[in-house]
C-alpha cells in the first residue's frame, strides 16, 4: 500500500530494514506518580512504527512499571502510556521508551522528570 509510482515493494522493505524509527519526545508533564497519569510519546518511522514500550524507573533506578504504549486512531504518530503504579516519589524518576518499527530495527529515548 505504500508502493508508489515506480517504485517496488522489494525496495521499500530494504529501506525499512536499513532505518530505526526515531523518537522525538517524550512529554511527562502531567505525570504525578498517580495511577492514570499520561505519558506522551512522539515516535516516527519511514514506513510504521510497530510498537513502543515505555518503562518508569525509581530515582534510585528500580523498574516501578512496564508496558505497551497505544497509538489511537489518527494520532499521526502520537502514543499513549497510562500509568498503572504508584511512585510515592516522581520527582528524579526517568521514563525510557523504546520505539520498534516492523523489522525489528528499534531506538531508545529516556527522560528525567523534574520536579512536580
Amino acid at each position: 500500500a505504500v508502493v508508489k509510482g515506480g517504485q517496488r515493494a522489494f525496495n521499500i522493505a530494504m529501506i525499512d530494514a536499513l532505518n530505526s524509527p526515531v523518537v522525538e519526545s517524550i512529554q511527562a508533564d502531567r505525570y504525578t506518580g498517580r495511577v492514570g497519569d499520561p505519558v506522551i510519546i512522539r515516535a516516527r518511522d519511514d514506513f510504521k512504527v510497530a510498537s513502543v514500550v515505555v518503562s518508569i524507573y525509581s530515582q534510585r533506578g528500580v523498574l516501578l512499571e512496564q508496558g505497551q504504549a497505544v497509538e489511537p486512531e489518527d494520532a499521526d504518530g502520537e502514543w499513549l502510556y497510562v500509568a498503572s503504579q504508584e511512585n510515592p516519589e516522581p520527582a528524579g524518576s526517568s521514563v525510557s521508551v523504546v520505539a520498534m518499527d516492523m523489522p525489528g530495527n528499534h531506538t531508545l529515548m529516556s527522560i528525567i522528570m523534574g520536579e512536580v
